[in-house]
């Protein structure tokens, strides 16, 4: 049996929800450096939050990571802790960030097993498309829609395109477990 290389839900969180969450990141920033993947270009703008802080607003979102994980992936995780940092990545007109991996590979008690995100959008946006790499290219047009949510393996390649017109928002949680063995 074949896993599936993402799992996605639709429009999980309405517009106005999005809203909210929107303008509590914005009143809760965290001060932290991006690190985006080596040899790579990234041109978003970044900005973090605590996980702890936007708890409330999440308990979708990371149930929905969980469940994905337990029918899909089978990983081992780490409970998410209040002081986990997240980023709230802001893409606008040609910015983008090239083929890369999520991987943290200095850190030798764990390793980051999903990437999990959610589109934050509250507006039009064109481009910024998020594609996935395993074997051929696979545009993920399921993420497009503001409050859908995707989850995939961290070591599969993935890319976001250039944003053509509009301003394409994601909230990113890097989900850690033991190390692969």
């Amino acid at each position: 049996m074949r896993k599936a290389l993402f799992t996605y839900t639709n429009k999980l969180y309405s517009l106005e929800r999005i809203k909210e969450i929107n303008s509590f990141i914005d009143q809760n920033l965290h001060t932290s450096k991006d690190y985006p993947a080596a040899k790579t270009t990234k041109t978003s703008e970044v900005k973090f939050i605590h996980f702890g802080k936007l708890n409330r607003y999440l308990i979708p979102f990371t149930q929905f990571c969980l469940s994905s994980n337990k029918v899909n992936f089978g990983f081992d995780l780490h409970p998410l802790t209040s002081d986990e940092i997240l980023n709230y990545n802001i893409y606008k007109k040609n910015t983008e960030y090239d083929w890369h991996i999520d991987a943290e590979l200095e850190k030798p008690l764990f390793d980051i097993k999903l990437t999990c995100l959610l589109n934050c959008s509250d507006g039009p946006y064109e481009g910024g498309d998020l594609c996935l790499f395993s074997g051929k290219e696979r545009p993920c047009k399921e993420f497009n829609e503001p409050g859908s949510i995707v989850v995939f393996p961290s070591f599969i390649n993935h890319r976001v395109t250039k944003v053509k017109s509009g301003e394409r928002k994601t909230l990113a949680i890097w989900w850690s477990g033991p190390k692969f063995r």
